[in-house]
């Protein structure tokens, strides 16, 4: 059994530190030991028809809700939609998939949960053209969206009226900018009270701007029948910024209305957060971790720098707060190629309200742990195993493929997959788990971090690739992760034999993470509405409910943060009370209007015209 670690990571004010166990062992030579960047991977091949497949719902539940024969990679870095909690409770999954020997015919496997079972496991891929990268959404109302790509110059899309149930439709609506040969690696989301906003990022291969893979911004307004955002270059993401973007080094944050935000965290790029909070008009970029070599070609040598290993997610709680996690990485190059160091480890933290993370901190896994930023890394078990060398090599950290959740209790949950030692396979390889970790609202601490596959009937697995529903509901986490008796991805690195995987759902309690005495519900039952009217062109209104009598402030800043009114309202007794802006003599745009009750922050979004 592994021991269980306990670290701090104080991201918020009045989070206490807790004491802390050693990570495994990792001899000098493999923690130095450089490699060439694993380039992005698609493997394409010749196109082969297989029908679109039509989900059969009547089956027993069983964990495992597909499988792969032949094909074992997820991704390259980070994790598109691959599992969608509904509203009703069903739930929809999606993974590359393949059953025959060169993956010819890889494309999308589907399953569908309907409240009671999961669906047959399919025999074929979705699409009736080879393509992988599949990303699942809500759209329309009650139907639902796949998208993914077949490496041209437009991504596939299959849609059907009503989840669950029902043929599939096939198109392929986008068009590339000129220079663009190819569309890969996509990311998308949908929101809107309809579902009818698609919002898509996906790497353009070519030349664009001077960049040979640029990031691309998609935009429909009506579900896809028209897109008035079509192959668009963020200004803050040109080629006067980065030569080139990696596959899938960025990843969707779930929206919030009309609030959208992605992080990126390639290892040649800044890791960074774009967000926007009127649906992708217009876009501000916020630097997590600088990197001072994303315009630097690959002819020129450089020395070994601290990066993100590609892999990153993020959430943002009910305060308007992202919140963050990504692989720690190393790279360096040499004069003719990009390295990377596979023996780096670690999961950082960074969330919105902190600025920039400093180098100097990053660069040693130690200093991370001081600074209280570090999530997770690879636990010495309690013989004090060691790392077995060599491991199999997915192209990120030795702890990477973070995932964040935030539930309606403002409770934070991070899942990620770590090099596990102590349960070596029969080659022997360490096998990878999922390992994950909480912060309750309202806490002094952070709970352990624990292996969710510690128990005799996981330990000998591997688990990779994990993917959350980012919506919590009724107290679970909903999981879906790539599992086989085989470590390692043949896809990814070429000494692992081809072995089947297995797709396999799993829902963790959230008082999983709790430690003994505390209840995860505890939150503050205060509350801040929106304001109204909303857009305002003189006075705005908006609601607040005190939990017991506390100092009230409120303040209103700028799409800056630059603060133009404060409001110190005094203590306020319990219960509910309206409050009242003047914004006649605010210039019109985007404002936050912030009310900080006692310790307690909360933020909402203002319009005046």
């Amino acid at each position: 059994m592994k021991k269980l670690l306990l670290f701090a990571m104080a991201f918020m004010v009045g989070i206490a530190v807790m004491a802390q166990l050693k990570p495994a062992k990792l001899s000098s030579s493999l923690q130095n030991r450089a490699m060439p960047a694993p380039i992005a991977i698609d493997n394409s091949a010749t196109f082969i028809q297989s029908g679109n497949p039509v989900v059969n719902t009547k089956s027993v539940l069983d964990e495992v809700m597909g499988n792969s024969l032949t094909y074992d990679m997820q991704s390259n870095a980070s994790m598109m939609s691959r599992l969608y909690r509904f509203e009703d409770g069903t739930v929809a999954g999606a993974w590359t998939t393949s059953y025959i020997s060169g993956n010819a015919d890889r494309g999308s496997g589907y399953n569908y949960y309907n409240g009671t079972s999961w669906g047959t496991q399919p025999t074929a891929r979705l699409e009736t053209i080879r393509t992988g990268w599949p990303n699942i959404n809500p759209w329309m109302g009650n139907g639902e969206l796949n998208v993914s790509h077949n490496s041209t110059t437009s991504l596939v899309f299959n849609t059907r009226p009503v989840k669950g149930t029902g043929a599939w439709t096939q198109t392929l609506p986008l068009s590339s900018p000129t220079g663009i040969t190819g569309l890969v690696w996509p990311r998308a989301i949908t929101n809107g009270n309809n579902f009818q906003n698609i919002h898509i990022i996906t790497v353009g291969q070519g030349n664009l701007g001077g960049q040979t893979a640029a990031l691309l911004y998609y935009r429909s307004l009506d579900g896809g029948a028209t897109w008035d955002k079509m192959g668009t270059v963020f200004p803050e993401l040109d080629g006067t910024k980065y030569l080139a973007f990696g596959g899938d080094d960025y990843a969707w944050i779930e929206p919030h209305g009309d609030t959208i935000a992605f992080v990126n965290a390639g290892s040649w790029t800044d890791t960074f957060l774009m967000y926007s909070y009127d649906n992708g008009n217009t876009w501000t970029k916020k630097i997590i971790l600088p990197n001072y070599y994303g315009l630097t070609p690959l002819t020129t040598a450089t020395p070994a720098f601290i990066c993100g290993d590609g892999t990153v997610a993020g959430a943002m709680d009910k305060n308007g707060v992202f919140h963050v996690a990504f692989g720690r990485m190393r790279a360096a190059g040499d004069g003719a190629a990009h390295n990377y160091y596979p023996g780096t480890d670690g999961i950082v933290y960074w969330n919105s309200t902190l600025p920039a993370l400093d180098t100097a901190i990053i660069t040693n896994i130690d200093s991370c742990d001081a600074h209280n930023i570090l999530i997770g890394y690879v636990a010495a078990n309690s013989a004090g195993d060691s790392i077995l060398s060599p491991f199999p090599y997915y192209g990120v950290s030795l702890s990477s493929f973070p995932q964040v959740s935030i539930d309606e209790y403002n409770n934070i949950y991070f899942l990620w997959s770590s090099l596990t030692v102590g349960n070596p396979s029969p080659d022997p390889l360490n096998y990878r788990h999922i390992w994950g970790r909480a912060w309750y609202h309202g806490k002094p601490q952070w709970t352990e971090m624990k292996d969710l596959n510690s128990d005799i009937v996981y330990m000998f697995q591997e688990y990779a690739y994990p993917a959350v529903a980012k919506s919590i509901k009724n107290n679970k986490i909903l999981l879906l992760t790539q599992t086989s008796p085989q470590p390692g991805s043949n896809i990814k690195d070429a000494t692992i034999p081809v072995h089947e995987v297995f797709m396999e759902y799993r829902e963790i309690p959230a008082d999983y993470f709790v430690m003994v005495g505390v209840d995860n519900k505890e939150a503050s039952s205060s509350f801040v509405g929106k304001n109204y009217p909303n857009p305002v062109k003189d006075i705005t209104n908006f609601n607040v409910k005190l939990e017991k009598a506390a100092n009230v402030i409120v303040e209103v800043t700028n799409i800056m943060g630059q603060k133009v009114m404060t409001m110190n309202m005094g203590t306020i007794t319990s219960g509910g009370h309206k409050f009242t802006i003047d914004a006649s003599q605010l210039t019109s745009g985007i404002y936050f209007y912030t009310v900080k009750i006692g310790n307690e922050t909360y933020t909402q979004k203002m319009i005046v015209e």
